[in-house]
């Protein structure tokens, strides 16, 4: 009589699962759009041009480790994270390219400056399954911020997640010469 009750219930069971399990309608996109993650309460239109500071960040996010020699080799995904430090200020975000290890670009995630609020923020995020940056895979970001406003605060985190294990670690970005 259990099994009989139990059988009855499994389609039905096994129907919400697969529910839970299924991608969303929202991120049926393709991988490129979603790896640009803004929301619109976070940006605002260009101030007004005045004098202004320009930069460029880089930093680190290494999409593969290799250990034990090379015989080894660890997948990570990737949240760089690019906050506006300001708490009056705009933050325009010129350009977002991503770079594999030996330097050549891979990605570039801006058709069009951004400017976000005071304390937003924006993420790209790479897949644990993109494997374009290899260990040396870095962002530069160039921004803009009004004079004696804040520099922004650029970050990565990279994780990996391997049956039960999950190794993970942060990375702090570093004011670099912006080319002219």
């Amino acid at each position: 009589m259990r099994r009989a009750i139990w059988a009855r219930h499994i389609p039905h069971c096994l129907a919400a699962f697969s529910l839970l399990l299924a991608p969303h309608v929202a991120d049926a996109r393709p991988a490129a759009q979603q790896q640009l993650v803004v929301s619109p309460d976070a940006t605002m239109p260009a101030p007004a041009p005045g004098p202004a500071t320009n930069g460029r960040t880089l930093v680190t996010a290494p999409s593969a480790l290799v250990g034990q020699g090379g015989a080894t080799r660890l997948n990570f995904s990737g949240a760089l994270s690019i906050h506006n430090a300001s708490a009056s200020h705009a933050l325009t975000i010129e350009k977002i390219d991503y770079r594999n290890d030996a330097g050549a670009l891979i990605e570039s995630y801006l058709d069009a400056p951004i400017t976000l609020k005071p304390y937003a923020s924006v993420q790209v995020v790479i897949a644990q399954d993109d494997m374009r940056g290899g260990p040396g895979a870095s962002f530069t970001i160039d921004w803009a911020i009004p004079q004696g406003a804040d520099e922004p605060v650029v970050e990565a985190f990279i994780a990996s997640f391997i049956g039960t294990h999950s190794y993970s670690f942060t990375t702090a970005g570093r004011r670099v010469a912006r080319p002219q």
